[in-house]
């Protein structure tokens, strides 16, 4: 079985940030920049290859995700970093007491306000993808890229934490030599430095992808009811 081979120009690794998208961009020269957008679908049209994103793919009717029960299970005592992916009937929520009564009537589950900030970005996702889509647009997690840069060793410190932001750039300095800390161009978007390790760490796991290196979890994924599969790329 010998997986495509993506080439490098323009990969990248994309987080949310306030007020838009935040994107660690390898060109295949060495070389990283990050940019700014201010919408998912500005992402779409920049001409990536491969795009990791952190963001929820695949969205089930009911029930966790596979792929977010073994991302907890890689991080351990971080495990709380993964956050629980919102059932599909969520999205059509306006506000977070909607969010918590539809899921309460679907299985007895309140909407944590953690993921309701970042719902609209779900939704932002989920509707411009499709599983056409998909194989240039994949799903990662931060926490769990660092953790296998680190030979498999969750990073207990956080990014909140100077000790744990440290760490997570000396960590991308062994495969990024210009590991950038702020947005090469000026924005109106405010960014935090969490943001952008987080889109280097998703930038990682795109070249891993690109080299065909890249692990699945699960391994054979499960699909939501418009196609799109639910997994979470290392």
């Amino acid at each position: 079985f010998i997986k495509n081979v993506i080439p490098f120009a323009m990969i990248a690794g994309v987080d949310g940030c306030k007020g838009g998208w935040i994107a660690a961009i390898d060109g295949g020269n060495d070389r990283t920049e990050i940019l700014l957008f201010s919408t998912f679908s500005e992402v779409l049209t920049q001409g990536f290859s491969l795009i990791v994103i952190d963001i929820p793919i695949g969205l089930l009717p009911s029930g966790i995700r596979q792929c977010d029960s073994l991302a907890r299970r890689r991080l351990g005592p971080r495990h709380s970093c993964v956050f629980t992916a919102p059932i599909r009937p969520v999205l059509t929520a306006s506000d977070r007491s909607e969010a918590s009564k539809i899921w309460l009537g679907v299985e007895g589950k309140a909407c944590t306000e953690q993921l309701f900030n970042i719902l609209h970005k779900i939704r932002e996702v989920d509707r411009v993808m499709t599983p056409a889509l998909q194989p240039c647009v994949r799903e990662g997690h931060p926490e769990v890229s660092f953790a296998m840069m680190n030979g498999g060793e969750p990073l207990l410190k956080g990014k909140k934490f100077r000790d744990g932001r440290e760490e997570r750039i000396r960590l991308l300095l062994k495969y990024f030599s210009n590991v950038q800390t702020r947005p090469d161009k000026s924005s109106l978007l405010k960014s935090k430095p969490d943001d952008i390790l987080d889109a280097y760490a998703c930038l990682w796991t795109a070249r891993r992808i690109s080299l065909g290196k890249e692990e699945s979890l699960p391994e054979v994924p499960q699909h939501d009811e418009r196609g799109l599969k639910a997994e979470i790329v290392v």
